[in-house]
C-alpha cells in the first residue's frame, strides 16, 4: 500500500471521528421532561420506570447553564441535577417526586 493511500484513509477516519464529534457535542444526555430517573451508585442518572420505587425523580423542567437555582421557582421541585456538558456549557435538571 503506498503511502499516499495510507494518509488518504488516515485523514479520512480523522475527518469521520471530527463530524461525529461535532454532531454529538452538547448532546451528552438523551434525558428529557417528563423522563423518570434514579442515581446510580457512581452518580450517574439513569432513566427508570416511574414506578419502579424509592429513590425515583420525574423530570419536570430544564435549563441551559449549570445554575441549579432555577429549580427554586419551579413548583413541585424536590431535587435538581446540574449535567456538565462540553462546549454548552451544562444543563440544569429540576425533578420532582415520580409519584
Amino acid at each position: 500500500m503506498s503511502r499516499k493511500v495510507l494518509w488518504g484513509i488516515v485523514a479520512g477516519a480523522l475527518v469521520i471521528a471530527g463530524y461525529l464529534y461535532w454532531v454529538s457535542d452538547g448532546k451528552h444526555t438523551n434525558l428529557a421532561v417528563g423522563d423518570c430517573v434514579s442515581v446510580s451508585g457512581s452518580g450517574q442518572l439513569d432513566v427508570v420506570d416511574c414506578g419502579a420505587g424509592s429513590g425515583v425523580y420525574k423530570i419536570i423542567a430544564e435549563y441551559d447553564g449549570t445554575d441549579s437555582n432555577q429549580c427554586d421557582a419551579v413548583t413541585g421541585t424536590v431535587k435538581s441535577f446540574v449535567i456538565s456538558q462540553s462546549g454548552s456549557g451544562g444543563l440544569v435538571l429540576c425533578a420532582g417526586d415520580a409519584k
